[in-house]
């Protein structure tokens, strides 16, 4: 048996041997598909306190599954895919039934959790609006290097790419429709995205509550820098986040 190539392919692997069985194609700039900013970027994350306040009081981070975010296309692929493959995939689409495809990676979204940050150097007050419900809100601040030192390694992370609708995402990697979104409605959230994509011994019951979202442990002495209330909060919602902040880490900055 042949070694697989040395140059960026598709190959079919058998999976009971985990040997190379053959080459399906040229892959066109793989390393555009998954992409990080420096460790320096600057990310904020903002939301409903009553939504984020677990970050505090038992030092976890919440990921929403794919397929139960608000946006129904979360994880979808456009409807260019249908027409024609994507640039990257071109060659291996010759080979393979590119609608089965498409629907296997699209069931990828019932296992797959997202935690979603802004980048930005300053404070958008665009994303109050965007992310946030009520005045009881803050906006944490970290930099990308100190939310990775703070996750576990199981954790991923990768920019979101910004497209249209006549831009056909590329079709054979189970992430990668999770890493794309519409460029019309979305492209001002700039979105850093950390997945995490369950063991393949759990399944995903996508009919269960519980299993929606899941808490994952952080650091978050490392992780939170900074933590902004919203610009309308009250006195006394100011004063909780003061006090559940510095519980969880006397080094957390308050401001606002």
């Amino acid at each position: 048996m042949k070694n697989p190539p040395e140059r960026p392919v598709l190959v079919v692997i058998d999976r009971r041997t985990g040997s190379f069985v053959k080459s399906l194609g040229d892959v066109k700039n793989p390393k555009n598909l998954f992409t990080r900013p420096p460790n320096n970027t600057v990310l904020w994350r903002y939301s409903d306190y009553v939504r984020c306040s677990n970050i505090f009081t038992n030092r976890t981070l919440y990921f929403r599954r794919a397929d139960k975010f608000k946006d129904t296309l979360e994880g979808r692929f456009t409807p260019a895919n249908a027409k024609r493959p994507s640039d990257m995939f071109a060659e291996a689409a010759k080979q393979l039934p590119t609608a089965s495809i498409l629907s296997i990676q699209e069931s990828h979204r019932n296992h797959v959790y997202l935690n979603c940050w802004h980048k930005n150097p300053e404070e958008n007050p665009r994303m109050w609006k965007e992310y946030t419900t009520c005045t009881e809100a803050i906006a944490i601040r970290t930099d990308l290097e100190s939310l990775f030192a703070a996750m576990p390694t199981e954790i991923k992370g990768a920019n979101v790419n910004y497209c249209g609708e006549d831009y056909p995402i590329p079709e054979f990697h189970s992430l990668s429709a999770l890493v794309h979104k519409n460029r019309t409605d979305f492209e001002h959230e700039n979105e850093f995205r950390l997945i995490y994509q369950l063991p393949t011994s759990e399944i995903a019951r996508s009919d269960d509550k519980a299993d929606e979202g899941r808490l994952i442990p952080v650091d978050t002495g490392r992780l939170v820098h900074l933590v902004r209330v919203h610009p309308l909060a009250t006195e006394a919602f100011k004063e909780q986040v003061r006090r559940d902040a510095q519980a969880a880490s006397s080094r957390t900055i308050i401001e606002g």
